[in-house]
């Protein structure tokens, strides 16, 4: 399967941010997988520093017959406080011809 990257930026106001994390499940027929990676703790923005920037880990998307379709995903960011502060769902298909 294809290799892929995902990269965030984001910024921080007002107050420190703690335990900040990653969800990610994806669903396909039924069946969910669930991954999490924990992005860290971080100060309110300055003039020096406007934004953070997290690279995830790279990935391998599945491959092969079984694995083509259509997926849905719902990722967000967690802090400790299990508040969300951002939630977004999206889609994607793997093909075998585009």
């Amino acid at each position: 399967g294809a290799t892929f990257r995902m990269k965030a930026r984001f910024r921080v106001q007002h107050q420190i941010l703690s335990g900040m994390k990653y969800v990610q499940v994806v669903k396909r027929m039924g069946i969910s997988n669930k991954m999490q990676e924990m992005i860290g703790s971080y100060s309110p923005n300055t003039t020096d520093k406007p934004e953070y920037e997290k690279k995830f880990e790279a990935e391998t998307a599945p491959s092969g017959m079984m694995a083509r379709g259509h997926y849905n995903a719902v990722s967000k960011f967690i802090d400790d406080d299990e508040q969300t502060h951002l939630k977004f769902e999206w889609s994607f298909d793997i093909k075998k011809d585009w």
